[in-house]
């Protein structure tokens, strides 16, 4: 293919070329909801995030028009929800919230929500407003840090493979690494992923400053200098959503690439305008940096390609949003470089203008340092996938989710305080969310196998994802994932056996754990004994005893309290009661069955490891609207033990 062919396709690549954003974690959603009005005074404001975040200064809780009611320190619990106290018993009237959180990036976000607390009041409106954009000093020190790390990485690359370069280069570049690393993390803790690689890298410009600055009275420490500026290159990866829980393996190498590629021509620029002034053979320096300048531009507009499917939800949104449109400045300035690149490699190289080169390298260095400042607004802006993302908003809906066809393989799992099932029938998929209360979810954003899922009813998501052993499911952020076996077989028969199998047997013990949301768990030790005693206790808790028509409470160590009870034959798998339908086999082993099977009625959704020779169950889980529960069975058919207190039978 002719050269300037290929270097057409490179420019015409470099139109998609986005910037290294560094990652956000997002808004998933508040209790109470923006904009609602409460019958009750909340005693709290919880605010639920999709990745890491730490509470940061300037959160805000305030009658309208009136002082503060915050009571105490807001805190984050779980990594993920922001707990900001509010006073107890607050009057009726509107209440605006501003919150305010540090990402594991290093991004501050904020926002604001309102509610009312009196009924029949009108929607409340806010009082306080939240600024996620960048500052000036943001900017600046961004635009510092890049302009340092790439000429640093930039004549690193040129000194070990093209020619000399003069060590103070190097020393300029640390110095404004180390500048613009300490803008950017002025409020942002070294405990963060974020943190730690911007406190990497200005140890590192730290320690190749001052080997620059002796280098010259010790040569021998002038290759290390060089070393430590190559050692910068991995820091935006390190500390950008590349490393995203839920992003493709691959980005961290394409993004790696992306910035080394960009580096090595552009940083490369300032090492050679430097070497242009210079005595010596400029015109094989200039040759040789111009080969290594097109498989720069090839390989960033290879990688450029890639990040915009990343970052980019849609054509659409390069021009509907403020980061799609930095994105078009961003790579017109690209695309001009490579033209004046084009024409400094097929018509002053050959001609050795040396005169119209220096022209056309300093023009190439001031659209460098452009294009660095559009980078560093690039990288404090949300991309157009986190926009899409953040804009779901979850509502629940009046009716039931649609039921699956009997030939869907069905699993349930918990999802922070959502009950959400998988049912695959490939090509097909769909996922149903449900919340505490039964009702089903809208508004959800779901992908399902990396695929954008589709409202197929209330609280339904359906997508057509590649078929897979293991399918990843993200709900609002949340990664689950569910194995489906590569050959389906129905289980109706084992299920039925293995209930009978278990309401044949004289006992049955089991530790079950119990959860209503991610906050809230007991575990608790069951005991069923033919044909009507149960017998359980809680860690830390209660105890209880049933026999027949009798039952006894009792807090731990305290007095035995009485009442009647319903006569309940034991012992009954807790799946037993009602219709089980999609039933099939998930694994086969030597030793066990694993089946996934539901009952429609709840909805609850279980999944069990049963033993092949008696089809007794081993473990359990079952998955039903504020009801996570796992069962581990420790023992059948063992001695009685359930007695009535004080002795009676």
């Amino acid at each position: 293919m002719p050269n300037r062919l290929i270097l057409l396709i490179a420019v015409l690549g470099a139109l998609a070329l986005p910037g290294q954003a560094w990652g956000h974690a997002r808004f998933v959603r508040s209790v109470p909801a923006d904009g609602l009005v409460l019958a009750a005074p909340p005693m709290s404001v919880r605010v639920f995030f999709d990745d890491a975040v730490r509470t940061s200064s300037g959160i805000k809780a305030i009658r309208n028009g009136r002082g503060s009611v915050l009571d105490g320190e807001p805190r984050v619990v779980g990594g993920r929800r922001l707990v900001i106290p509010l006073q107890p018993g607050l009057r009726d009237g509107d209440y605006t919230v501003l919150w305010r959180v540090l990402s594991d990036d290093g991004h501050t976000l904020s926002g604001v929500l309102t509610f009312g607390v009196g009924s029949g009041r009108a929607p409340p409106r806010p009082a306080l407003t939240a600024d996620n954009g960048p500052s000036v000093q943001d900017v600046l020190s961004r635009f510092l840090f890049f302009a340092g790390l790439l000429t640093a990485a930039g004549a690193a690359f040129f000194r070990f493979a093209v020619g000399p370069v003069p060590v103070r280069l190097l020393l300029a570049a640390f110095l404004l690494v180390f500048i613009g690393v300490s803008g950017v993390v002025h409020n942002v803790s070294v405990s963060t992923r974020f943190g730690s690689a911007m406190a990497a890298a200005a140890v590192v410009a730290g320690v190749g400053a001052m080997l620059a600055a002796i280098a010259p009275v010790f040569p021998r420490l002038e290759p290390l200098a060089f070393g430590a500026g190559l050692a910068l290159l991995p820091v935006p990866t390190l500390a950008g959503h590349a490393l995203d829980r839920g992003r493709p393996v691959y980005e961290p190498v394409v993004d790696f690439l992306h910035l080394a590629a960009a580096s090595f021509w552009l940083g490369g620029l300032v090492a050679l305008g430097l070497a242009l002034s210079r005595p010596g053979d400029r015109a094989a320096l200039v040759r040789r940096f111009s080969n290594i300048a097109l498989v720069s531009v090839l390989v960033l507009a290879a990688t450029g390609v890639l990040r915009a499917f990343a970052e980019l939800r849609s054509v659409g949104q390069l021009w509907s949003t403020g980061y799609g449109r930095l994105l078009i400045v961003k790579t017109a300035l690209l695309a001009l470089l490579a033209a004046i690149g084009w024409l400094n490699r097929y018509r002053l190289v050959p001609r050795l203008s040396l005169d119209g080169l220096r022209r056309n390298v300093a023009v190439e260095l001031m659209l460098f340092a452009v294009l660095i400042a559009a980078v560093a607004l690039l990288t404090d802006l949300r991309p157009g996938r986190d926009r899409t993302a953040g804009a779901a908003v979850a509502t629940e809906a009046k009716g039931a989710p649609p039921r699956p066809a009997s030939r869907m393989i069905v699993q349930g799992r918990e999802s922070g305080d959502l009950a959400i099932a998988l049912a695959v029938a490939w090509p097909g998929a769909e996922l149903v969310a449900v919340n505490q209360d039964g009702r089903a979810v809208n508004g959800l954003r779901v992908l399902i196998g990396g695929r954008e899922a589709r409202s197929c009813g209330d609280g339904c998501y359906g997508a057509f994802p590649t078929p897979a052993r293991r399918v990843r499911v993200s709900v609002n952020g949340l990664i689950t994932t569910f194995r489906v076996p590569a050959k389906p077989r129905r289980a109706d028969a084992i299920v039925a056996r293995s209930t009978a199998a278990f309401r044949r047997l004289k006992s049955v013990e089991y530790i079950e754990r119990l959860a209503s949301s991610p906050r809230n768990r007991i575990v608790s030790h069951f005991t069923l004994e033919r044909p009507d005693r149960l017998l359980y206790q809680i860690r830390g808790g209660a105890d209880g005893i049933v026999i027949g028509t009798s039952r006894w409470d009792r807090v731990r160590g305290g007095k035995w309290i009485s009442s009647p009870q319903d006569l309940t034959p034991e012992p009954e798998p807790i799946w037993g009661a009602g219709h089980v339908t999609n039933a099939y086999v998930l694994e086969t082993t030597p030793a066990t069955y694993v089946v996934s099977f539901m009952n429609p009625l709840g909805p609850a959704w279980f999944t069990v490891r049963l033993d092949r020779h008696t089809l007794l169950p081993r473990s359990l889980r079952m998955t039903a609207p504020a009801h996570f529960m796992t069962h581990r069975y420790v023992r059948f058919n063992g001695p009685r033990r359930i007695k009535a207190p004080g002795g009676v039978q």
